[in-house]
């Protein structure tokens, strides 16, 4: 006899047996126990989340002669077991990647004016369904929002976004989750015990996170693993070849560590054995998530390492230090993806999370900047009392009140640049091609400059002369950013007047 693996096995025949879908299960069973279930549903989620068992025992419920509390199949009567072993004439699977176009649907169409051969409704299931072309999703769409009351569509797809709106739109949609890692290893342990398979959990927790929330990829790789053989994690590690979760560990300490020297030389050994580079900077990604995890939430974190100086260097770090990591291995990864290149990027990628503590924070050359301010740029405008009045008479109030006053004048005084306001002058420098003093508003201006400061207004002007290069450089405020930022000028650029 031949052997079935564990995936068919364990498939779950009724809707008690579906594991982590609850809401879709409650709606689903409420549905057909008040006999008001749509005959258009769209199920979808990623690979192996339980989308077309839960349509097959919705089949089952809709033909059972037996059905049980209003929805849940028997499972023993000629119908149910049909539907089962895929035999059923009116339940109707169709893949829509290999039958995606108009004549196969065509074909469906016209058949769905034929009631039920042998049960109470004739149920199409749908599989892969976004794979079904435009002109195919547009001949489906009467029957989908008109179909013949012994008639139910149930489209499945890991794809939503890809199908019509129009189609979306005539569906009850139910989206089944990822499964949960911790439901996968509890599930994967009950099948380990009706198999009277003795396998540690540790290994258990290493195949539900290689599954990644699909409950019949963790099954595919159980099934494989028991083949193998395999009690330990070790066997585990051995039998797929995951030894990259040690390589994985040691990157993650190096880019923790920020070592040049070792991120260099790791680089060079994951090019000599041959790696798959987006492979590994996938999992390198996923494994800084779960490290950002563990850093936040530390009492919640069941997560153990091969080497025990990961965990170390995760609680020396800040949050922020990981997270810096984590983004960037997320934009390094859409890169090597598309990169001609892609050792060269993974070396860059590496490299520039090495060199990221050579970096100053942002508030940190505020602060210096603000320092520079104040030590070098700082200058004193008098006494106290003097300081006091001139910031009550600022500049910027003097132009509100011309402003209320006369709006050839606020046009004037619009166009002049802040003047100096000193204890005994206010003072303005302007350049020779400034005609401030040709405009009949200048006598005006100046009186109520003076008036309203109690000082005399006096004007400066002079030829401007256009800095040199090396004068920019000497400049005792170029000096100090250079100084105090360890910045080198890169480039001057002389602007127009």
């Amino acid at each position: 006899m031949s052997y079935l693996v564990l995936a068919r096995r364990y498939r779950p025949q009724t809707f008690k047996e579906v594991i982590g879908q609850p809401h879709v299960v409650r709606t689903l069973t409420n549905a057909l126990k008040h006999q008001k279930l749509s005959h258009a549903l769209l199920f979808s989620g990623i690979k192996g989340t339980g989308k077309t068992t839960v349509a097959r025992i919705i089949a089952k419920s809709l033909n059972c002669q037996n059905l049980m509390d209003g929805y849940e199949p028997c499972n023993a009567c000629s119908n149910c077991v049909e539907i089962s072993k895929g035999i059923f004439v009116d339940v109707i699977e169709i893949d829509a990647a290999s039958n995606r176009g108009i004549d196969q649907i065509r074909d469906l169409i016209e058949n769905l004016k034929f009631a039920p051969a042998k049960g109470k409704a004739k149920i199409y299931i749908i599989d892969e369904a976004h794979m079904l072309t435009r002109e195919a999703s547009n001949a489906l769409l009467k029957s989908l929002e008109e179909p013949p009351s012994h008639v139910y569509f149930i489209l499945a797809t890991t794809e939503p976004n890809k199908l019509l709106p129009t189609i979306l739109s005539r569906c009850q949609r139910y989206d089944f989750r990822r499964l949960e890692h911790p439901l996968i290893v509890k599930y994967l342990k009950e099948v380990c015990q009706k198999e009277n398979y003795e396998i540690e959990e540790e290994a258990l927790e290493l195949i539900a996170k290689e599954a990644q929330g699909s409950l019949r990829d963790a099954l595919s790789l159980l099934d494989q693993a028991m083949a193998y053989g395999t009690k330990t994690k070790e066997d585990v590690i051995s039998a797929f070849g995951w030894h990259e979760t040690l390589l994985i560990e040691e990157l993650a300490s190096i880019l923790l560590e920020k070592n040049l020297k070792k991120a260099l030389e790791i680089a060079q050994k994951v090019y000599d054995q041959g790696i798959d580079l987006i492979y590994l900077m996938e999992k390198l990604t996923e494994f800084f998530r779960e490290l950002l995890v563990i850093k936040a939430f530390p009492k919640e974190s069941k997560m153990s390492f091969h080497t025990p100086v990961v965990r170390d260097l995760v609680l020396e770090n800040e949050l922020e230090d990981i997270l810096l990591i984590f983004q960037s291995l997320v934009k390094d990864l859409e890169i090597i993806r598309k990169s001609s290149y892609p050792q060269l990027q993974f070396e860059l990628a590496l490299l520039k999370i090495c060199e990221y503590g050579k970096l100053i924070p942002l508030k940190d050359l505020i602060e210096k900047l603000d320092q520079i301010s104040i030590n070098n740029f700082s200058f004193s405008i008098g006494s106290p009392e003097e300081h006091k009045e001139i910031k009550e008479k600022s500049w910027e109030n003097f132009v509100e009140e011309i402003k209320k006053e006369s709006l050839p004048l606020y046009g004037l005084v619009s166009s002049l640049s802040k003047p100096e306001i000193k204890a005994e002058e206010v003072f303005l420098k302007l350049s020779s091609s400034s005609n401030i003093v040709d405009s009949p508003y200048y006598k005006i201006l100046k009186e109520k400059i003076e008036s309203y400061f109690n000082r005399p207004f006096r004007i400066e002007i002079e030829e401007k002369k256009r800095s040199t290069l090396e004068e920019v450089k000497e400049r005792p405020e170029v000096k100090a950013v250079l100084k105090t930022l360890s910045a080198k000028i890169a480039y001057i650029q002389p602007l127009k007047e």
